[in-house]
């Protein structure tokens, strides 16, 4: 598979980003709602409390080397490819959904998708900051009683 191979919405996105606000809205958006891949240390479950106990793969922002940034990637063969890359990576690939990687984003963290591959994004501290406050707000509302269940 070459880099720019895309299979999920959010790496669809992704490969669509421009300049166009609409288009970042857009990758931001499929990446709240897409189930994603961290890399972390031990054998971890995915049981939330056990996650956020675990040591997850961080990465330096490009030539920025003093700014860590979480590493997410869009697909388990993403993932496997970083760790064969880099001799020194975490050794567990564990899926999750998108907003429990956000909570797990310490302070003064960004983001990286698909670190080093194509189709990627950046996401800087202060706005990786903001996406983690939206969803604690949104935790700690509870589910919507208004909201349909199918």
């Amino acid at each position: 598979m070459n880099d720019t191979f895309v299979a999920t919405d959010l790496e669809r996105a992704l490969a669509e980003l421009s300049e166009a606000l609409a288009t970042r809205e857009r990758a931001l958006i499929e990446f709240v709602k897409a189930r994603i891949w961290l890399l972390t240390d031990g054998e971890t479950e995915t049981d939330p409390k056990s996650l956020r106990s675990a040591r997850m793969a961080m990465v330096s922002d490009g030539p920025n080397l003093d700014q860590p940034m979480l590493a997410i990637f869009t697909s388990e063969e993403r993932a496997v490819r970083f760790q064969r890359a880099h001799e020194n990576s975490l050794p567990n690939v564990v899926a999750v959904e998108a907003p429990f990687a956000i909570l797990c984003v310490r302070e003064g963290a960004g983001i990286i998708i698909n670190p080093n591959q194509s189709p990627g994004f950046r996401i800087g501290p202060e706005a990786a900051q903001m996406l983690r406050d939206q969803m604690i707000r949104l935790q700690s509302r509870g589910p919507d009683p208004n909201a349909s269940v199918a």
